[in-house]
């Protein structure tokens, strides 16, 4: 198998999105089932955090198609990590309750910064030391991979709260449905032509530098950052149409549990929030 045919890179990037979604889910909703809780789901993501550190760290060193697959995985695993830690609850904010109803405005802004603050707060930090600790190594990769995954996960937040008709739906975790209270889905935000717009170019440059590169690390590298690409352009577009995407990790979710959408660790990661 060729790893660097755009193809297969393609297929194994929509692959683990899928996958690792799944898995995300699965361990979180055990929490909610008894049994496992956040205190022995988190020590078990820590370590897959670690690792994935590790991977950018070792991808970043690497000019080959190994070191770019390598990257965007520790990329992958360093975002579980976070997502874990917020869909358990374990990392939130300081407003625990629901928007109140009377909030507008900035005033509403304020309070879902509060809901989600410390969560935000340490995807930063995150962000800050993966730059620090790689932004000199010869494949960036990785660290592109983190950056457009939390660039998209701030577009899908803006979208839900300015206004997406369909951002509720059957899987988000009880212990975060409080959120729901934040979303405005009575209307579609103009906002979201503006995202859109953004997302379909940077998407559009994305295929064009993976066509137009002439080694093996910068062919995988930009295929696969397309391809998620091209999967957070489809999670912007469930937000917003009267399609659901709860079938494709029904299988994570055993016993019918119904809270609300489903959380997506790709690059719309936290469009739930």
């Amino acid at each position: 198998m060729e790893v660097a045919n755009p193809v297969i890179v393609v297929l194994i990037a929509i692959g683990v999105w899928w996958l690792s979604t799944g898995l995300v889910l699965a361990m979180v909703h055990r929490t909610e089932r008894g049994g496992w809780g956040p205190v022995q789901v988190m020590p078990l993501m820590t370590l897959f955090g670690v690792a994935g550190v590790g991977l950018m760290w070792i991808g970043a060193q690497e000019k080959t198609s190994f070191g770019s697959y390598a990257g965007f995985f520790g990329a992958l695993l360093v975002w579980a990590w976070h997502e874990a830690a917020f869909l358990t609850g374990v990392l939130m904010g300081g407003r625990s309750g629901e928007c109140p109803p009377a909030l507008s405005g900035f005033a509403r802004f304020r309070a879902a910064w509060e809901a989600i603050s410390d969560h935000e707060i340490a995807i930063l930090i995150t962000g800050l030391v993966l730059w620090l600790l790689l932004s000199d190594s010869p494949n960036l990769f990785g660290l592109a991979a983190f950056g457009l995954l939390w660039g998209m996960r701030i577009s899908a937040k803006l979208l839900i709260f300015f206004g997406a008709p369909n951002a509720i739906s059957e899987l988000m975790p009880s212990r975060i449905a409080h959120l729901k209270s934040y979303f405005k889905t009575d209307h579609l935000t103009p906002l979201f032509y503006l995202l859109m717009g953004v997302a379909v170019a940077l998407f559009v440059l994305l295929v064009i530098a993976a066509s137009e590169a002439t080694q093996d690390h910068s062919v995988v590298g930009h295929s696969l950052l397309a391809t998620f690409m091209a999967l957070a352009i489809l999670e912007h577009l469930v937000l917003v149409l009267p399609v659901s995407d709860t079938a494709l990790w029904r299988w994570a979710v055993p016993g019918g549990v119904k809270h609300g959408r489903s959380p997506i660790v790709g690059p719309a990661a936290d469009k739930q929030q």
